[in-house]
C-alpha cells in the first residue's frame, strides 16, 4: 500500500503543477489585457479632453502692412544711399 500512496501523491503533484502552470499563464494574459485596457483608457481620455484653442494667426491686413513697411524701408534706404 505504501507504493500506491506514493504513486497517488506523485499523480496529484503532477496535476497540481499543471494547474499552477495554467493559472500562471492566465495571470500573464490578464496582466497584458489590463495594460492594454489602461492604455486604451488613457488614449480615450486624451481624445476627449478639450483641445487647446487654435493659435490665432495674423490676418491679411497685418501681412499687407508689414509688406508696405518693408517696401517703404527698402525704398528709403535705396533713396538715401544712391
Amino acid at each position: 500500500m505504501y507504493r500506491d500512496d506514493e504513486a497517488a501523491r506523485a499523480g496529484l503533484a503532477n496535476v497540481l503543477i499543471d494547474e499552477i502552470a495554467e493559472l500562471e499563464r492566465q495571470k500573464v494574459k490578464q496582466a497584458t489585457i489590463d495594460q492594454r485596457l489602461e492604455s486604451a483608457k488613457r488614449e480615450l481620455a486624451t481624445l476627449q479632453s478639450p483641445a487647446s484653442p487654435p493659435v490665432k494667426r495674423p490676418g491679411l491686413v497685418t501681412h499687407v502692412l508689414v509688406f508696405f513697411a518693408t517696401a517703404g524701408s527698402a525704398f528709403a534706404a535705396y533713396t538715401l544711399l544712391f
